[in-house]
């Protein structure tokens, strides 16, 4: 069951409340990292005997039942962490990735969108079909409630031994009707808003801002990123005109092979992120996203070809992409010799942070905004610690952005 794997996740992810003086549930953290040497799972040939009728059983690991998720979840179900979970490849939550109306709720068929919550209790393991781009999606009117704790982290990986692998199932992918660059020029919900998303996942947005996806927390996605083909892989987390009404908190990527988290569009917000070993960007935005992250820690590695950022704005220019980031570390590593990288008219605002690297890294440039219109966008740094130089000017006080 991979017992060294949530022992360590859940170590990373309490390591958070103690940098920056918040304990979550009067927990005491205590960080031990060790090898990484996992016990084996006791696979036999005992089917499961206890699955809900809703899912399909599967064999045993260490005498714990397992069950498969379904490809489909058209009405409100409950993964719970009595059994082990098995995502055998894609699973859609809800209708809400087909194609809308210009009234949100209503498909483009007529039909209505379901509102469907799937649920996820803390403790919870969910594996995928290692070799697979088995991804969960949660759409357009539902939500999922994925909520652990420091001592009982929800889990999502493959279904192999060992936590060191990348690119071994797909991600979790999240739409919703909160605005996107490509719909904001539509006269403002004159026209209905579907963009094609990440991960050929159907369609999300819309021109609601702080519409509710559910909540995700003390959740760790680890080995993800399955590649469809040359440059398109699943990011670990993937966010896709997703609202403010989203709850987003304490979470980990590990090892993903393409980016650790990216946001298309949106306004959702995310706190107390760990971000682990990420094999291409470990944060990445575009397509007018405005949320906000705050107590975010990245460590790179020496496998890692991108960036800690990577700040587009794809899509129009009439709505740049400009979240804000504080308290945050990031630590460099990698082929890269640019930590941040801002183009594309995006901008941002990044406060009370560590900019660095690992002794043996190429990083020499923290901040690169040579291809950014910093005048349009603004771009901004305060109390800023750095150890690399700047390229490009990141003091000017932005221009405000249009309704």
């Amino acid at each position: 069951m991979k017992l060294k794997k949530l022992l360590l996740s859940s170590a990373i992810l309490s390591a958070i409340s103690v940098m920056y003086g918040c304990t979550s549930e009067g927990d005491e953290a205590v960080i031990n990292i060790e090898s990484t040497t996992n016990a084996t799972a006791t696979v036999d040939s005992t089917i499961s005997e206890n699955c809900p009728t809703w899912s399909s059983a599967r064999t045993k690991i260490d005498d714990t039942d397992v069950c498969q998720i379904p490809s489909e979840i058209l009405e409100n179900r409950t993964l719970e962490s009595d059994y082990i979970w098995y995502m055998a490849s894609r699973v859609t939550v809800g209708n809400g990735n087909s194609e809308m109306s210009v009234t949100e709720g209503t498909l483009e068929n007529g039909d209505a969108v379901l509102d469907v919550t799937l649920t996820i209790e803390a403790g919870t393991q969910v594996l995928a079909s290692s070799g697979s781009f088995a991804n969960l999606i949660i759409t357009r009117g539902s939500k999922i409630e994925a909520i652990g704790s420091a001592a009982a982290p929800i889990v999502f990986s493959s279904d192999d031994d060992g936590e060191d692998g990348a690119g071994e199932w797909g991600g979790l992918i999240i739409h919703g009707y909160a605005p996107h660059n490509e719909c904001l020029t539509a006269d403002n919900g004159a026209v209905a808003c579907n963009v094609d998303s990440e991960g050929e996942s159907g369609f999300a947005g819309g021109y609601t801002s702080d519409d509710d996806s559910g909540q995700l927390s003390y959740v760790v996605v680890t080995e993800g990123g399955y590649e469809f083909s040359t440059g398109n892989e699943i990011n670990g987390i993937s966010f896709v005109g997703v609202g403010s009404g989203t709850q987003v908190d304490h979470i980990q990527v590990n090892g993903n092979a393409d980016d650790g988290l990216e946001f298309y569009g949106g306004t959702v917000n995310a706190s107390y992120v760990v971000l682990t070993g990420n094999q291409d960007d470990s944060v990445d935005w575009d397509e007018g996203y405005q949320g906000n992250l705050q107590y975010v820690i990245v460590k790179q590695t020496s496998d890692v070809g991108g960036n800690a950022i990577e700040a587009d704005t794809e899509g129009t220019t009439d709505f740049y992409s400009l979240p804000t980031i504080a308290n945050a570390t990031f630590i460099g590593h990698g082929s890269k010799d640019t930590l941040l990288v801002f183009k594309k008219n995006s901008g941002g605002f990044l406060h009370h942070s560590v900019l660095t690297s690992d002794a043996d890294s190429v990083i020499t440039t923290c901040v690169d905004t040579s291809d950014t219109d910093q005048v349009s966008t603004g771009l901004v740094f305060s109390n800023i610690v750095a150890d690399c130089t700047t390229s490009g000017d990141i003091n000017l006080v932005p221009a405000p952005i249009a309704d």
